[in-house]
């Protein structure tokens, strides 16, 4: 269930497109890649999640903690709380979705505090924009990272078959200068 209507649209907007790259990411990166390229990505786009889902954390906290300063109750209800299917992809899409939970529930301290005057229409504005830009980011850099690595495979792929073809290693070193590409030629697929 997501309450807010800001946590619902980065939802609708960056959720399945993040789902797909990360499930490219863990299935078929590893299918038509090795498995050092695959690790090395993952890498990647743990640090970008894990550091993601961390400072959202901190800010939510931080906002719940201005809330009580202020003696104001956080707890609102929502009146378009939105119950959604979500297809899980892998591992990491789970990841995905506990940003947007996050960002669900720092958005009910944001409400509290601009519903009591406390913080201003701008500085609201401004908070919500750039939580929800940050998010959306994160999964168009997600899925670029996964379309970069899939392509590279790919043309890693292609090269060797190239290699494998040729009529011997002077060919095979000028078919992968031409392509542009660095394979070991004793690596097999």
């Amino acid at each position: 269930m997501l309450n807010s209507l800001h946590a619902q649209q980065i939802f609708d907007r960056g959720y399945e497109m993040c789902a797909n790259a990360l499930f490219s990411l863990s299935v078929v990166l590893r299918f038509i890649g090795s498995e050092e390229q695959a690790q090395e990505v993952d890498a990647l786009v743990d640090t970008q999640i894990d550091q993601t889902l961390e400072e959202i954390r901190k800010e939510s906290l931080r906002l719940k903690e201005v809330a009580e300063g202020n003696g104001i109750e956080t707890a609102i209800g929502y009146t378009s709380a939105k119950t959604i299917d979500v297809q899980i992809t892998s591992p990491r899409s789970i990841k995905y979705l506990a940003i947007i939970r996050e960002f669900d529930a720092m958005m009910a301290h944001l409400d509290a505090l601009w519903l009591s005057c406390v913080i201003t229409d701008s500085q609201y504005a401004r908070g919500v924009y750039e939580w929800k830009r940050r998010i959306l980011r994160l999964a168009g850099q997600i899925r670029q990272l996964a379309t970069r690595a899939v392509l590279a495979a790919r043309r890693k792929e292609t090269a060797g078959e190239t290699v494998a073809e040729s009529n011997g290693p002077e060919t095979a070193a000028e078919n992968l200068a031409a392509a542009g590409t660095n394979v070991k030629l004793s690596e097999s697929k």
